[in-house]
């Protein structure tokens, strides 16, 4: 299983519009944050983790062909606001277009319910809220995305979202699981999502997603390390050394990657207060204060700052 960081900046992206600041016009490309979205692939499969306003840069960048479902953390506009262009996976006919024979034929609607939108029943209804022309029929213009949403809510460790084929033929290794984390980012409710697989020998690996937040429960954090076997990459929200009402801090995300214990960690959401090398040497300089991860990154891990295109294998 393989997880590309198409994007790990913060909602203004890096560079910020008309900042001029040391970050913004830094040379080194690790100081360019498109909005956050990550891409997994296992098997030929291929999940996208949010579809921000970037995404159909991050599609052309990261040359993505195909998608057979879409994870959305939360409703706000930096990880929602690029949806129609899942329209290029998944599309539904005007009624005009369905009239006309030759256009229709041209350009066939995408068959079945549409492309699997999973995310949870709250952020179902603002989806709905927010983009209401998707779910209705209409009659000019062209094609609009067809999607299906699926609620995870109920994706527990206990019962995880299983994708890919399920039968007796079907190899572990074949299937990947989802499970959903609840978190709080500020007031709003958001989420995780923890993706495992299972290798030759049966042995369950997993990668945490957790960006966008500030409070991660006991329970939550319980979920994660469950759900996610031997958990070979935790990405969780670091948006800044400062405290702030809705995102971790450096230090906050540095407590939970304690508590989590995955054997890489990786900062995303980043704002642009420091650069690159600014936050690895703020990392060093802080993780004598945690013996756990102190002791992982002795033992060959590593806590670092996420960048774009940075991939992550299980």
């Amino acid at each position: 299983m393989k997880m590309t960081l198409m994007g790990t900046g913060t909602s203004h992206g890096v560079p910020v519009i008309a900042c001029d600041c040391p970050v913004c016009k830094s040379t080194d490309p690790r100081d360019t944050r498109l909005r956050c979205s990550a891409l997994v692939e296992h098997k030929n499969q291929h999940f996208l983790i949010d579809v921000g306003p970037d995404f159909r840069f991050q599609a052309l960048k990261f040359k993505i062909s195909r998608l057979d479902a879409v994870f959305i953390t939360h409703s706000h506009a930096d990880h929602l606001h690029g949806i129609d262009d899942l329209r290029i996976f998944s599309h539904k006919n005007s009624a005009a277009m369905s009239r006309d024979k030759v256009i229709s034929e041209k350009y066939p609607e995408t068959s079945g319910d549409g492309l699997p939108i999973y995310t949870s029943e709250r952020t179902k209804g603002y989806i709905h809220e927010r983009f209401p022309y998707i779910f209705v029929d209409h009659d000019k213009g062209g094609g609009i995305p067809k999607l299906h949403l699926i609620p995870v809510d109920k994706n527990t460790s206990k019962s995880p979202l299983i994708l890919g084929e399920k039968n007796e033929e079907t190899e572990l290794s074949d299937r990947i699981e989802v499970v959903q984390i609840p978190m709080l980012h500020g007031n709003h409710h958001t989420n995780g999502y923890v993706f495992s697989c299972y290798d030759e020998s049966d042995t369950k690996k997993g990668i945490a997603y957790l960006t966008d937040c500030n409070f991660i429960s006991e329970e939550s954090i319980s979920e994660v390390k469950k759900a996610g076997g031997q958990l070979e990459h935790l990405v969780i929200d670091a948006l800044r050394e400062k405290q702030h009402s809705s995102h971790c801090n450096f230090l906050e995300a540095l407590s939970y990657a304690e508590k989590i214990g995955a054997k890489h960690t990786h900062f995303t959401h980043i704002t642009h207060d420091m650069n690159y090398i600014q936050i690895q040497n703020y990392i060093n300089e802080k993780l004598p204060e945690f013996p756990k991860l102190s002791e992982i990154v002795k033992n060959g891990g590593s806590v670092s700052p996420a960048y774009d295109g940075l991939v992550l294998e299980a």
